[in-house]
């Protein structure tokens, strides 16, 4: 952009049209304008001037709609790649401060959410771009109360290798592939369990 200011800057004085420059030619005879068509002289054609000037304008125009193109693209990057980082996630900019939260940090469910921005003052249709600096420590801090992502993780995996470890009718069915909610299994009703419950372990 700043390189493009610059040749629109420069480019008045670099691209000067035939015109200007056939102006100030004076003939070295000494004879008048007028005897040149009783002395059947060659007229200088005037396309030139006219070829000239529409470079000219062809390039003042090129460079403006880069210009524009190049300032509408860094907008539009800013909203979109700016994000914030919170409990070790990268939080998206360009949505709602509550999907992102719950989209993005482990544990963070639609009622978690919005006990979060309720706790910090937060609109939650507020999209996470438009947080000012001070909205952005609140949240840092009130997250910062809670286990979530890899510690969360590791309760949750530790809670169920201890069910299988004294016996337990659930941390056994788990271990098989089975609901441990007292659910039906025999129909297809356990296919997500079977593909689940072994590597919750």
């Amino acid at each position: 952009i700043l390189a493009g200011t610059a040749l629109l800057v420069t480019l008045p004085s670099a691209f000067v049209s035939a015109k200007a420059v056939t102006a100030f030619h004076k003939p070295s005879l000494g004879i008048n304008i007028g005897t040149t068509e009783r002395l059947n002289l060659p007229r200088k054609p005037t396309t030139a001037a006219t070829s000239g000037s529409t470079s000219t304008r062809a390039a003042f125009a090129a460079l403006a709609s880069l210009a524009v193109a190049g300032v509408s693209h860094c907008s539009r990057r800013s909203i979109v790649a700016r994000r914030l980082r919170l409990a070790g996630k990268e939080i998206p900019r360009n949505k709602h401060i509550a999907w992102a939260l719950m989209c993005s940090i482990f544990g963070v469910g639609r009622f978690f959410c919005q006990k979060i921005c309720a706790d910090c003052g937060i609109d939650p249709q507020k999209r996470t771009c438009d947080l000012t600096e001070e909205e952005e420590l609140r949240l840092a801090e009130e997250i910062g109360k809670y286990v979530l992502e890899n510690p969360l993780r590791r309760m949750y995996k530790a809670n169920c290798a201890h069910l299988l470890d004294i016996k337990h009718r659930r941390g056994l069915r788990l271990k098989a592939g089975l609901p441990v909610r007292w659910q039906r299994s025999n129909n297809t009703n356990a296919r997500t369990a079977r593909k689940l419950n072994p590597w919750r372990l």
